[in-house]
């Protein structure tokens, strides 16, 4: 298909922060799973992203080929797809049910689930992989890298939303408190201390900036997370 970038907002080597939706299959029932995850637009339209190894995302990545890229404008989304783990500590072992719909993508003869509160979402197939070496908070690692050529685009409303400054700080301790999980099992205690006084400096500025409902939503799920963890 002609996909435009320019229609969604999108521009070539800016990193954007979406949720993603793979899926398995099960006794042939599909199952749905959502990441936060940072995309990149590259050359020819394509996009670049890169799960981490033995995360849902990259073990369906790597069965299906198939991803969709959601393109959300509420910050309370991210912080549902981000902390979401297998025995949560806050109970939020999936993402919520009710916030997928499914697409069907007669290339691939599959229902491809996406977030119905998105209000663009993009289908890409993988087209090529590889791997590169990551520098974080966690340190030097090695990650794998998928580049998608789009099969599908569909905006559903204009947003182009710029996060406000307190939402911008919930999206970011979000991102931390994946990491600080991270760096609590591997990396020792510099690096989580590290990433974890950062996140009570975001979570102080958000208090004193945020009016907005979805960021306060965030910091209490994030809020409650982070004391979990550090029982």
């Amino acid at each position: 298909m002609n996909f435009n970038p320019e229609e969604f907002g999108l521009k070539k080597d800016n990193l954007y922060e979406i949720i993603s939706t793979t899926y398995s299959l099960t006794h042939k029932a599909i199952k749905p799973n959502a990441s936060c995850m940072g995309i990149r637009m590259i050359e020819e339209n394509q996009i670049q992203i890169s799960p981490f190894f033995g995360t849902t995302t990259y073990q369906n990545l790597k069965e299906h080929s198939i991803i969709a890229i959601n393109l959300v404008d509420d910050v309370y989304m991210y912080a549902l797809a981000a902390l979401k783990e297998p025995d949560s500590p806050i109970g939020l072992n999936d993402f919520p049910k009710e916030y997928f719909e499914f697409k069907y993508i007669e290339s691939c003869s599959m229902d491809v689930p996406y977030i119905k509160n998105a209000w663009g979402i993009l289908i890409g197939e993988v087209s090529q992989e590889f791997q590169k070496e990551k520098h974080d908070d966690l340190g030097e690692m090695m990650v794998p890298v998928f580049i998608l050529n789009i099969i599908f685009a569909q905006k559903y409303r204009d947003s182009f939303k710029i996060f406000n400054r307190a939402e911008n700080l919930a999206l970011e301790t979000t991102i931390l408190a994946t990491k600080l999980k991270a760096a609590k099992v591997t990396k020792g205690n510099k690096s989580f201390y590290v990433i974890h006084e950062k996140i009570i400096e975001h979570m102080s500025n958000i208090e004193r900036f945020a009016k907005n409902k979805d960021a306060l939503k965030t910091l209490e799920l994030v809020s409650n997370y982070i004391s979990k963890l550090l029982d």
